[in-house]
């Protein structure tokens, strides 16, 4: 199949796509709240406290992002994946998916490596437990779906495109 430039994902079950999303949006917040909990009281409210309106505003805008992704999805019974109908005729291989076939889930990982600012050791837990939780659930999925949708040339992407950046 040839690459385009549109994104098409296989045609999953309608009932499994938002669960999916779902889960990769709960992975993300809930491995960001862990973060918080490792670094410890102190550390954010030193934090917050040296760096301004910073930590708050990362916070807020986080928890924005994740609570109006889950209403709208919720309201209009949507999902995240670009084309949600039909069945995919060309695996996309250019644009941002030349650098990472997991560009989505590398924007929900940002806000964990900004951690970082508060705690490096926390910013490193959150981000092991995110990335890790990931690969076994979503990713692991969605990847199985394209290769039995794609063959060989998914392989091909595979070899030459990282999962996430690194």
């Amino acid at each position: 199949m040839q690459s385009a430039t549109n994104f098409a994902v296989p045609n999953f079950d309608a009932h499994a796509r938002p669960a999916l999303i779902d889960l990769s949006a709960w992975i993300s917040g809930l491995s960001y709240g862990a973060g918080f909990l490792l670094a410890g009281p102190a550390a954010v409210a030193h934090a917050a406290l040296s760096n301004g309106a910073v930590v708050p505003v990362l916070v807020a805008a986080y928890v924005a992002f994740l609570a109006t992704v889950l209403i709208i999805q919720r309201h209009m019974r949507l999902s995240l994946l670009a084309n949600t109908f039909g069945s995919p005729q060309r695996l996309v291989t250019g644009g941002i998916f030349r650098l990472s076939r997991n560009p989505i889930y590398v924007a929900f990982f940002v806000p964990l490596a900004s951690l970082a600012i508060i705690s490096l050791p926390a910013a490193i837990a959150a981000s092991a437990l995110y990335v890790a939780a990931m690969n076994a659930t979503v990713i692991s999925k969605e990847e199985r779906d394209l290769r039995a949708a794609f063959g060989a040339e998914f392989e091909t992407y595979l070899a030459t495109v990282p999962r996430w950046i690194f």
